[in-house]
């Protein structure tokens, strides 16, 4: 039973497509059949349910599953073993929020790349609740974002630590520098993120919940041209800290003191709860999370 074989099964039933594993994998797609044939001979059994396009786990497949996960581990174990301290190396498929892609905690990453020149990483920016939906498929091995604390949903924390969420306006806007209530500022123009983005949808719950609601919405893709945006009076926002911590520092963007009303948030980083963690990804966890502890 070839390992290589294995890992290819464990794409295909995470992402649930032959030609999805056949992208990741960088083969051909009649390679991934092949294999996949092959497992089955092995063992005597239908691994997947064909379903047009995608495939679907047999119960044979998911009895599999638990064993392949093993034995890739086991393999990852053995090399880490004998290979001692050498240079992590590979590639690996890295899930982020725009926010935190584009805020100085960007650069831990920089950094970690420069560090382990041999690790090859892929990013993909998007929202927090795409991102989980990613990590479960097997889309991505790893994922930072912030999200409201919960556990389950079959990922695992690898890191949490507290990051607020700031309201922010033009230097010259008669919010700037004083305190003020929600409701005095639902009247206002709002300059957003998309829809989707955890923190905006939690502000419009609540302010739902208040028997309020935004009046004048914008929607911006990037959180540089918000703050760009409310720089310059288009509007009021509301963005992570740490996003806006250089805009709020050079004068660009001033924090709004809101007394009554505050939004909860985690910087998290997760893997999926089941899968192995391979070094490298395990030495970017520990390298981010040991630089936001030094900053706080």
């Amino acid at each position: 039973m070839e390992l290589r074989n294995i890992k290819t099964f464990i794409h295909a039933a995470e992402t649930g497509s032959f030609s999805a594993a056949a992208l990741r994998e960088n083969y051909a797609q009649s390679t991934i059949t092949q294999q996949i044939q092959a497992l089955e001979r092995e063992l005597g059994a239908s691994l997947f349910i064909r379903a047009g396009r995608r495939v679907i786990l047999s119960s044979a497949g998911h009895a599999f599953l638990s064993y392949a996960y093993r034995m890739a581990a086991l393999e990852q174990e053995t090399l880490m073993q004998f290979r001692g301290e050498g240079e992590p190396e590979g590639e690996f498929f890295l899930g982020i929020i725009e926010t935190i892609a584009t805020s100085r905690y960007m650069q831990r990453v920089g950094a970690f790349l420069r560090q382990y020149p041999k690790v090859r990483l892929h990013v993909n920016v998007d929202t927090a609740p795409r991102l989980r939906k990613a990590l479960t498929h097997g889309d991505i091995d790893i994922a930072i974002l912030l999200d409201p604390y919960h556990e389950g949903e079959r990922l695992r924390i690898l890191h949490h630590s507290p990051s607020p969420i700031a309201f922010i306006t033009a230097v010259d806007s008669p919010f700037a520098n004083r305190s003020v209530c929600l409701h005095e500022l639902v009247d206002s123009t709002w300059v957003l993120t998309q829809r989707g983005t955890n923190y905006r949808k939690k502000l419009e719950d609540d302010l739902t919940e208040r028997h309020l609601y935004l009046r004048d919405r914008v929607e911006i893709g990037t959180s540089k041209t918000i703050i760009d945006f409310v720089a310059s009076g288009l509007g009021l926002s509301l963005l992570p800290a740490v996003t806006v911590a250089d805009a709020v520092r050079t004068g660009h963007v001033a924090v709004i003191d809101v007394t009554d009303y505050q939004i909860d948030m985690q910087l998290q980083i997760l893997a999926a709860d089941e899968r192995w963690l391979p070094q490298p990804l395990a030495l970017l966890a520990e390298d981010f999370a040991a630089g936001l502890e030094e900053e706080g």
